[in-house]
């Protein structure tokens, strides 16, 4: 009896010992992921059991960015959860993208930013004109100097325009004061041209001309931090003693040289006072509207405004000493108001009064004002002078 279940038992170990070794091993599943040009992957190829997880990186080489996987996805790093099937898998990259930014002459960009870019960066640059010369905008007709660029999949190559701005030689109009008349306005190439519009104390043009983009405050004309007497408009009861521009503030003397700066609220009514005024729609047959400011040739003719309809004196023609005051109109947030029908331009002062504004000289083909007053917001035209 016991040798029958010795027997017994042995032939269930045996059994037990067939099938055992007869049993399949699990399946496995190859992954095998690869890379294009300009990059690596960062991941263990090989065989994974169904249920198992595997990370893989993509790693783009220097001036190169990764696009995304062969399937499309685009998540990076990537968890692959293996199913029953085999996967193979491609990291795709591509060259980023070259920035080329360079200048004109008569002027230079301020840091050197060449070079490629990964896409959804960012680049800011600068244009610099040379003494004596102003920006004119970028090749692509942008005007935002700095200029911030987001860089998409496209290479960007932009040029900075520069123009020699002919306030030289200026005009002396015979003033007590001894101030010499600019030509032109700021960025403007020609008497007739309306040139560049800025805020008032800000050095740079831009697309929207608010209190929510001015400079010199924190979104509203009671938030100042600059140029403000009253603690009533200043951010936080913020004042100051500025009541004029400093230099670098001074748009003329940033953009044209320190020979110039912008005019007084002083000089712009001995201008009123003391000069011939003539309005025109066609200066210098250029179809240009706005005044020919003329050095008055007699005491009486000293402060005559020679309005819409009206007929100047015989005795003024463009050979006599003058300058020309183009009716630019304004910039007002995105606007550009009243082009052609009316000027306003700054003055270096600010208002004895309200400390959000500032003295401005306003025209229009029925009336001049050269101590008018306006939000300092504003996107006005600038007139340099220069004294003897």
């Amino acid at each position: 009896m016991r040798n029958g279940l010795l027997k017994s038992f042995a032939l269930f170990a045996l059994l037990t010992t067939v099938f055992a070794g007869c049993k399949k091993d699990e399946p496995t599943y190859m992954v095998q992921v690869t890379a294009t040009e300009g990059g690596t992957v960062e991941g263990q190829n090989g065989e994974y059991k169904e249920g198992e997880t595997v990370v893989f990186t993509a790693i783009p080489a220097d001036d190169y960015y990764f696009v995304k996987w062969s399937d499309g996805d685009t998540n990076n790093p990537r968890t692959i959860t293996i199913t029953d099937v085999e996967i193979t898998l491609t990291a795709q990259f591509a060259q980023s993208p070259l920035v080329t930014i360079s200048a004109s002459d008569n002027g230079t960009i301020e840091t050197d930013v060449n070079g490629r870019y990964a896409p959804g960066s960012t680049v800011t640059v600068t244009a610099k004109p040379a003494d004596g010369c102003g920006f004119m905008g970028w090749s692509d007709g942008n005007t935002d100097n700095p200029r911030t660029i987001t860089i998409g999949n496209e290479d960007i190559s932009l040029t900075a325009l520069f123009a020699v701005m002919f306030f030289a030689p200026t005009v002396d109009l015979g003033l007590e004061r001894g101030t010499l008349w600019a030509t032109c306005n700021v960025g403007a190439a020609n008497p007739w041209d309306y040139g560049n519009y800025y805020a008032w104390g800000e050095t740079e043009t831009k697309d929207d001309y608010s209190w929510e983009t001015y400079k010199y405050c924190k979104g509203t004309e009671k938030t100042l931090t600059k140029y403000c007497y009253d603690a009533e408009y200043g951010s936080g009861g913020f004042t100051d003693a500025l009541k004029t521009l400093e230099l670098a503030d001074d748009v003329a003397t940033a953009v044209i040289g320190s020979d110039y700066s912008m005019p007084t609220k002083a000089d712009w009514e001995e201008l009123g006072s003391q000069c011939y005024w003539v309005w025109t729609v066609n200066y210098n047959n250029q179809n240009v509207n706005g005044y020919i400011v003329y050095k008055a040739k007699t005491e009486g003719d000293k402060g005559v405004k020679v309005y819409s309809g009206s007929t100047p004196s015989a005795t003024y023609s463009l050979k006599d000493a003058h300058i020309f005051l183009p009716a630019a109109g304004c910039r007002d947030y995105t606007d550009l108001n009243d082009a052609g029908s009316s000027g306003d331009y700054w003055s270096a002062s600010l208002h004895e009064n309200y400390p959000d504004c500032a003295p401005t000289c306003g025209f229009n083909s029925g009336s001049v004002s050269p101590s008018r007053i306006d939000g300092r917001c504003y996107g006005f035209s600038v007139r340099p002078v220069r004294r003897k």
